[in-house]
């Protein structure tokens, strides 16, 4: 048995040959203590049950090195939170926004938000000359990074993981080389999410030259950088996931994770073949918790509970006096970050990124005491400009001066984009809409982040349209909007409860747009606009007059638009309102408006919307008249059966998601019922209407990334429907 002042002699020398420098500590007559944590994802939440255990038994932690989910944890750990306060953020994380792309919708400007309600899929690809380019993950992280920033908040403000309250490293891997990449300074939050980024799910971490992906590649469990940063004894905790059942490997996700664990595996054999007899190994038996059950993370910490207390007989061996671990756990505790005022905001990483554009969305201001709140507002605001595929900061130190470094990360596969989709309706009575549509969008063509959009689409709608969208000022208050677009579609003429004709419209429109945005609130827009129409009965009979016209108008729109969510929200509401005046012979006035407002109470959710339209006194062609009939808008009635001058429109929705989808697959899936009433003052047969309409559904709905789908059943008005609808609804 070596007696202490061997002990002191091992440490002092241990000390000496600590990589980075020295250990800035006084030498103690006791053996160094390294923590080793593997990787293994939503099984990683055994960690903090590890800890629990040995802060009960006061076993001393004087260094710790983490890979993928045991980066996480174990950085958590170093800069001084809890056990206790980490299970709680663990246990009550909400693990699916985590791993959803988008931040909060109400911080996304509106013209973000204006695609949401195109047919267009969430993937969006790259265009480069002929070559079509994906982003480098499914998941693009930046809500990882978002929650990586709030759970460091105490430890974002040092940039040498050597002098955190516990000494730090994250193992991450070269994805060039597949060899570990030990991160032991820079951000925080970036060294752990360079540490968990699952290759071809999770865009690879640039870092000084270096493409960073997940550490379980090459280290899955980093006894030997341990060992080397202070380690005497290891405590190692191995919580790697077993290889996948043939039958259990069935997506992307699963296939990449699958190779990710044998490589791991492959590391772990080797490093705990180190081990000697001193160290202690912990190896929670977490049975069927995969790597994505986050659900399941309450469950893990208690097995890892038991895993360290099945090893108290090994682990008291290092156990230290009450007043002695008490002393050494108050110089581990968080720290309050350093919120000084900083002296300049700085850009890194920008190419075709005006930083005067960016600069507008920053609220954070030189001279003012920071505040994590404010910054990761800031940095959401950025991102959601829709320009980048990551943001994060740090804190820099210029010749005395206090430095805010944002770093904005610009999509490698942009700036030009092209998206996809499809939709679909139908009332299985022989009324079905089918489009199929591109969207294909250039950035960044003017200093001041001008975009031009040309949208494409065939089916039932179908059209080309193109928008050159100009913004006037830096901060993009104001904007022009010159556009065109070339349309034909077809719509049904009933007469009472029978399909007599069908009417095909073609048209041009060409304008121009002045509008002010009110930033991720909405935007106001109005202008002249000209149009050449040539409508008539294609087939069926002629009961409807022809209809030419070539001529002008104006239009306005104002757009409010605060839910959570396009479709299947949860919280929020919307405003929309237009209102066109065309010159053209048969003159008229078309007013239109709709609002919004959803409420949930727990997972319980309650949608209200009204809408209504007027011609103002005025008679509006066939082809553009109001139309109420299908899924939503008189549920049990046939799609577009209503058509008239005026209408007016309630309805009240209810839907509970009753299980998830696994990003990025979507949101969930949902049972819920809708009522629904309506009045149309008709064209064709000049009532007053039909009096008021009335119909009730219930349905399936699923928030997919491919949009959003509802398969139900209406009844009202003596009529009943089965509707099948993808796409955008209502």
């Amino acid at each position: 048995m070596l007696r202490p002042r061997d002990w002191i002699c091992a440490a002092a020398l241990s000390v000496l040959l600590a990589p980075g420098g020295t250990f800035a500590r006084e030498p103690l007559d006791r053996p160094r203590i390294g923590l080793a944590l593997s990787g293994g994802g939503a099984r990683g939440a055994a960690h903090v049950g590890v800890l629990k255990v040995l802060e009960e038994l006061r076993v001393p932690v004087d260094c710790v090195v983490g890979t993928s989910m045991g980066s996480i944890v174990g950085g958590g750990f170093a800069i001084g939170i809890a056990p206790s306060e980490m299970e709680r953020i663990i246990s009550t994380t909400s693990w699916k926004d985590v791993f959803t792309d988008h931040p909060p919708r109400n911080e996304i400007p509106m013209r973000r938000k204006d695609d949401d309600y195109k047919n267009l899929f969430a993937p969006e690809f790259g265009v480069r000359g002929t070559q079509i380019l994906a982003p480098k993950g499914v998941i693009a992280g930046i809500s990882i990074e978002s929650f990586l920033r709030d759970f460091t908040a105490e430890g974002t403000q040092n940039s040498d993981f050597q002098k955190l309250p516990i000494p730090y490293r994250a193992v991450a891997a070269d994805l060039e080389t597949g060899k570990q990449v030990i991160l032991a300074s820079g951000s925080l939050p970036a060294a752990m999410r360079a540490s968990m980024s699952l290759p071809g799910i999770v865009p690879p971490v640039e870092t000084n030259g270096h493409l960073l992906v997940d550490g379980g590649i090459a280290n899955n469990l980093p006894i030997d950088v341990a060992r080397e940063l202070c380690g005497d004894i290891i405590i190692a905790v191995n919580i790697g996931t077993p290889p996948l059942k043939r039958k259990e490997i069935g997506s992307i996700i699963s296939v990449v994770g699958q190779l990710v664990n044998l490589l791991g595996n492959d590391s772990i054999e080797r490093q705990l073949a180190t081990l000697g007899a001193k160290d202690v190994l912990i190896k929670p038996e977490l049975g069927d918790i995969s790597a994505a059950s986050f659900d399941r993370a309450k469950e893990a910490i208690q097995i890892g509970e038991q895993a360290a207390r099945a090893m108290t007989e090994s682990l008291q061996r290092y156990s230290l006096p009450p007043d002695v671990y008490a002393r050494l756990r108050k110089t581990q505790a968080a720290k309050p970050a350093s919120m000084r005022a900083i002296d300049e905001i700085r850009f890194e990483g920008l190419q075709r990124t005006n930083e005067a554009v960016l600069r507008n969305l920053v609220k954070t201001k030189a001279g003012e005491p920071l505040s994590e709140q404010k910054i990761g507002e800031d940095l959401r605001r950025i991102y959601g400009r829709g320009d980048f595929e990551g943001v994060n900061y740090h804190i820099s130190d210029d010749d005395g001066r206090r430095v805010l470094v944002i770093e904005a990360h610009e999509k490698s596969w942009g700036p030009d984009y092209l998206r996809f989709g499809v939709s679909l309706q139908t009332d299985f009575q022989g009324e079905n809409d089918f489009n199929a549509g591109v969207s294909y969008k250039r950035t960044w063509l003017s200093n001041l982040g001008a975009e031009w959009t040309t949208d494409a689409q065939v089916g039932r709608d179908t059209f080309i349209s193109t928008e050159f969208y100009q913004p006037i000022d830096a901060a993009g208050r104001f904007f022009v909007a010159p556009y065109g677009k070339v349309s034909q579609n077809t719509r049904p003429v009933y007469l009472g409860e029978d399909q007599v004709a069908r009417y095909l419209t073609r048209q041009l429109r060409l304008g121009v747009d002045l509008g002010v945005s009110m930033g991720p609130w909405g935007d106001v827009r109005a202008g002249p606009a000209y149009r050449r129409i040539n409508a008539d009965v294609n087939t069926g009979s002629p009961i409807l007059p022809d209809f030419k016209s070539d001529g002008g108008g104006v239009r306005a729109r104002f757009f409010l638009d605060q839910l959570d969510r396009a479709f299947l929200p949860r919280e929020g509401y919307a405003v929309v309102m237009t209102a066109e005046r065309w010159f053209d012979k048969d003159a008229y006035n078309k007013l239109d408006g709709r609002a919004t407002y959803v409420k949930s109470f727990g997972e319980h959710t309650i949608s209200l919307n009204a809408s209504g339209g007027s011609s103002v006194g005025t008679q509006i062609p066939y082809f553009d008249s109001f139309r109420l009939g299908g899924p939503f808008r008189l549920s049990s009635y046939r799609i577009d059966q209503f058509s008239g001058n005026n209408y007016a429109m309630a309805r009240a929705m209810y839907y509970k998601r009753i299980f998830n989808l696994p990003s990025p697959l979507g949101n969930g899936v949902y049972l819920g019922g809708s009522l629904e009433a309506g009045r149309v003052a008709s064209i064709l047969d000049k009532r007053d209407g039909q009096g008021t309409l009335k119909s009730a559904s219930v349905f399936f709905a699923a928030d997919t990334f491919l949009g959003p789908g509802f398969l139900g059943f209406a009844a009202g008005g003596g009529e009943t429907s089965f509707y099948l609808m993808f796409g955008v609804p209502y």
